[in-house]
Parts: C-alpha cells; sequence; structure tokens
C-alpha cells in the first residue's frame, strides 16, 4: 500500500513539474507590474528603499527599478527553461507570445500601462519569446543529423 502512496506522489509530482515547464513565467514580471502599480496606484518613482554608500553617494531604489529587477530574473528563468527540448516547450512558447501580445496590446491600450517600465517588461516578454523559439530551434538542430552533415 505504501508502494502505491509513494508512486502516486510521484506521478503528481512529475505532473507539477511538467505544468512548470509550460508556464510563461513572464507573466509573474507582468503580475509584478500591475499589482502594485497599476492597481493600487503606487507610483513608479515612489522610493521603496535608500542608504548611504561608502562612496557617498545615496543608492535609492524605486518601484520601477524592483519592478524591472524582478522581471529580469523572471527571463532568466524563462531562457532556462526554453533550454528544454521536450514537447511542452512547444507551448511555453506559444503562451510566452500570447505573454507578449497582451503586454503588447497593454502597453498601448490600458491606462497605467504605457510606462518605459511596462515597455521594458513588453521588450523582455519579446526576447523571451524570440529566444525560445531560437534556442529550440538550435537544440533540435544540434539533435538531428542529416546525412552525417552538421
Amino acid at each position: 500500500m505504501q508502494t502505491r502512496t509513494r508512486g502516486a506522489a510521484t506521478a503528481a509530482g512529475k505532473a507539477g513539474d511538467e505544468m512548470l515547464r509550460f508556464f510563461p513565467f513572464m507573466v509573474l514580471a507582468v503580475i509584478a507590474y500591475a499589482v502594485p502599480v497599476a492597481i493600487t496606484g503606487v507610483p513608479l518613482s515612489r522610493e521603496l528603499m535608500g542608504f548611504d554608500l561608502p562612496s557617498g553617494m545615496r543608492f535609492v531604489l524605486t518601484t520601477s527599478e524592483l519592478v524591472i529587477a524582478i522581471a529580469t530574473i523572471v527571463l532568466f528563468f524563462e531562457i532556462m527553461n526554453a533550454t528544454s527540448a521536450k514537447s511542452s516547450s512547444i507551448l511555453n512558447h506559444g503562451l510566452s507570445m500570447l505573454v507578449f501580445i497582451a503586454c503588447f496590446i497593454g502597453f498601448l491600450l490600458a491606462p497605467g500601462f504605457g510606462t518605459g517600465t511596462f515597455l521594458i517588461i513588453t521588450l523582455m516578454a519579446l526576447v523571451d519569446v524570440v529566444a525560445g523559439y531560437s534556442i529550440s530551434i538550435l537544440t533540435a538542430r544540434r539533435d538531428m543529423t542529416f546525412g552525417g552533415q552538421e
């Protein structure tokens, strides 16, 4: 009985891993922008924290800079996810394209999204789409051989 339970837990874990494989992580960057800025109205220039550096300069982190930092980290994980040669990566690329299209439309039409910060997130979504397709094509080319040619 315990073997069955462990097997079911392993199967559930694999299903969760597969869900993460095709989840477009750039949605998290859009949410990181939408919740504090577009929904609650927190200004992008709001100072979140600041401290003095040994150089005598003062470091100030604004909402905009934090959102861009989060988006950059998310983009890194999204590109790492694109290196998978599994069939679920095709679904991930399609969903990433939808995220980019939604970002672009939001940038053009939605109040609160027409900012430089959201434009950078939109460009990151575009980089995610282009990099995802490019990496998949290069991975597929590497894995395929045509009559011994490279």
